[in-house]
């Protein structure tokens, strides 16, 4: 389906902004992490621990090359419009249905990661 350049960068815009709001939220939920191992050396609890690690450390990695390639998307975007400055509105370029999906699971795992963890934090807090 073809779409404007300027709704594409208002995604990619969005996109950014939500990313971003994993990024913060990841480091909270770290420091929370840190908090459970510190004061927990039961076996299963530690455990649980290094799970949790393992998957904020993979969702971090995945967050950060998703913002990379949506500031690239953004910036050919930019520069496309200034080439193009008549055909800003004109639908005219393909969605990119990757990024659309990757977005989307990024978002599914980042949630279902963050009620798994809270489920573990109301049994060892």
């Amino acid at each position: 389906m073809k779409d404007t350049l300027a709704h594409q960068h208002l995604l990619c815009e969005e996109w950014k902004r939500e990313l971003d709001f994993y990024k913060s939220e990841m480091i909270f939920l770290k420091k929370r992490l840190e908090e459970v191992a510190s004061k927990n050396t039961a076996m299963d609890v530690l455990k649980e621990v290094e799970h949790f690690e393992n998957k904020f450390r993979i969702i971090g990695i995945h967050i950060d090359e998703l913002a990379h390639d949506v500031k690239l998307k953004n910036e050919a975007l930019l520069q496309e419009a200034y080439q193009k400055p008549n055909y800003i509105n004109v639908k005219m370029i393909e969605q990119d249905e990757n990024m659309v999906d990757l977005m989307a699971d990024t978002s599914k795992d980042f949630y279902e990661t963050k009620k798994d963890f809270y489920r573990f934090l109301s049994r060892v807090m």
